[in-house]
């Protein structure tokens, strides 16, 4: 690998744990924000999904713009976002400035999952471990925010220095995009991809189910975790952030393995598996009250998430591949299930409280674990 290509991959690598910061920052510091704003359960899910929904529509828009201007010039603009949305959340001082700035900081999430996927997507050619290291990166950076947060509550700051944190990091991202030298496609090899794509609906409408309920499944659980703990198991806050860390290790740690484990075992086996196991974690979350027991599975429920979004990309590389557009329609399932199931689980959560939203997860994941089954009955099909 020569260093320019090195370059790319690092900072881009730096670019997602940055993301996996901001992403996993909102429910870190949602009983913060809902005690200064005095928002409901439902407001709160509602916050989630503006986050969400700005994710889903700029993450579809960002595919057309990477085929249009380049993918250097689309995560730059993503990460530009990212400094103004953050330090218009640091500086909100009603509700409706909060939920703008909020907005604009998922305009910036979209842009760059999309263009920074099929960027590592492309150089790696789908290989699995690749996009196993580039969603740890994401990882990292979800594990270590609530260790930061509690650093914070520690020295008597607020989540308002929590963002102003969060966009100074982002503006480092911001600079090394700047300075990334990525070669632009040319016009017959997107349409090349792009007539491929329209040839391979069936199983772009496959992987966004899968992404659909995997993202919506995580992002509800990452984001109402601590307040379930805190509020339904009687956790103390510290504790809570402490489970939500936890986590991200685990996340951090299966990607590591799956990644390796992808080259000898095919995506679609695991991911199915993956998907599988992650059911039957939450359902030891959601049947006990002892500590050690939620603990161990947590530490399931991580291990299992670890694989299944990087794996699915992989997985889809043979129709995406070239087409930041189609690369976005795929990724744009994972958008629709962040949108819609934090703030379902949250409107769950005001009428038969907490406990429920870990129920309405349990009902996505059984989703998922159909879906994959499929994609693995289709995947070995295939190649026999």
């Amino acid at each position: 690998m020569d260093n320019n290509r090195r370059f790319i991959v690092l900072g881009n690598y730096f670019g997602f744990v940055v993301m996996g910061m901001i992403v996993i920052s909102f429910g870190a510091i949602m009983p913060d924000i809902r005690s200064t704003f005095d928002l409901s359960y439902e407001q709160g899910g509602l916050m989630l999904s503006i986050f969400s929904l700005s994710y889903l529509l700029n993450g579809l828009l960002g595919g057309v713009l990477s085929d249009r201007i380049g993918l250097k010039k689309t995560i730059t603009l993503g990460n530009s976002l990212y400094v103004v949305g953050l330090l218009g959340i640091a500086a909100s001082n009603s509700v409706w400035m909060l939920f703008l700035g909020i907005g604009i900081t998922g305009m910036g999430w979209g842009y760059c999952n999309t263009a920074i996927n099929v960027l590592i997507n492309e150089i790696s050619d789908g290989d699995g471990n690749a996009m196993s290291l580039l969603h740890m990166s994401f990882g990292i950076g979800a594990f270590v925010i609530p260790l930061i947060f509690s650093i914070f509550l520690r020295l008597d700051m607020t989540w308002q220095h929590m963002m102003a944190f969060l966009a100074f990091m982002a503006l480092i991202a911001l600079i090394l995009s700047g300075w990334m030298d990525i070669p632009r496609k040319t016009k017959s090899e997107l349409k090349v991809r792009r007539d491929k794509g329209k040839r391979s609906w069936p199983m772009m409408l496959l992987f966004m189910g899968i992404l659909f309920f995997y993202v919506g499944s995580e992002n509800a659980f990452s984001g109402w975790m601590v307040t379930y703990l805190t509020t339904a198991v009687s956790f103390s806050e510290s504790g809570a952030q402490n489970m939500l860390s936890t986590l991200w290790l685990m996340v951090i740690v299966g990607r590591i393995v799956s990644g390796k484990v992808s080259r000898s075992v095919s995506p679609a086996t695991l991911t199915f598996f993956m998907s599988l196991g992650a059911l039957l974690a939450m359902l030891l979350f959601i049947g006990t009250s002892s500590p050690y027991a939620i603990g161990l599975s947590i530490v399931m429920v991580g291990l299992m998430f670890s694989g299944i979004y990087p794996l699915t990309m992989a997985n889809a590389n043979s129709i995406i591949k070239g087409s930041a557009t189609s690369s976005a329609i795929v990724i744009a399932g994972g958008g629709l299930g962040s949108t819609i199931l934090p703030y379902v689980t949250g409107k769950i959560a005001d009428t038969w409280g907490t406990a429920a939203i870990i129920y309405a997860i349990i009902a996505t994941l059984s989703a998922m674990v159909i879906l994959t089954g499929i994609n693995r009955f289709f995947a070995k099909k295939t190649t026999i």
